[in-house]
């Protein structure tokens, strides 16, 4: 693992927000983020989603950014994954038809609004689960067994974080 990311640290990261070029060529972004990620912290990919909207919607209201934005880069946080997937010490739902979503999307025009995701283990084994797309955040009703995604201003704000140390940009 160390000689791939010594090799490839420079195409491993990304810290430039501005896309402009990719989508307009017409790319879609299907972007997830495990929130129990031990690895990278996933408030980095909410920076990053933040910044993309900064860097290319300057301009337009907050509505009109995220209206924009969504139309081709859709962000989901995972509540209880970790990296890459879940395991017994976090065992929350994963996103498993990423492939066919995307299809549908580029080839049928069928964009997401929510992802299916499947938990692995624990006392929800089996169980299919809803992702809400970022910035809603799931508000959990009846006991936690069901939850609606909700622009929730507070828990958003937490996750907005900045780089004090850093005196540079960035992103």
């Amino acid at each position: 693992m160390n000689i791939g990311m010594v090799r490839y640290m420079d195409s491993l990261q990304t810290t430039l927000p501005d896309l402009t070029t990719f989508q307009s060529s017409g790319g879609k972004l299907l972007h997830y983020h495990g929130e129990s990620d031990p690895s990278i912290p996933s408030a980095s990919s909410v920076h990053y989603w933040q910044s993309v909207r900064s860097a290319m919607y300057s301009n337009a209201t907050a509505e009109e950014s995220l209206e924009a934005l969504q139309d081709w880069y859709q962000f989901y946080l995972v509540p209880g994954a970790a990296h890459c997937g879940t395991n017994s010490l976090q065992p929350g739902p994963y996103p498993e038809d990423n492939m066919e979503i995307m299809i549908d999307w580029v080839e049928n025009g069928v964009k997401p609004t929510a992802l299916n995701a499947t938990v692995s283990s624990g006392a929800y084994a089996g169980e299919t689960q809803m992702l809400c797309q970022w910035p809603t955040r799931p508000l959990w009703q009846s006991n936690s067994t069901t939850f609606d995604c909700v622009n929730d201003e507070a828990s958003i704000e937490s996750w907005t974080y900045t780089f004090d140390a850093f005196k540079i940009p960035v992103y």
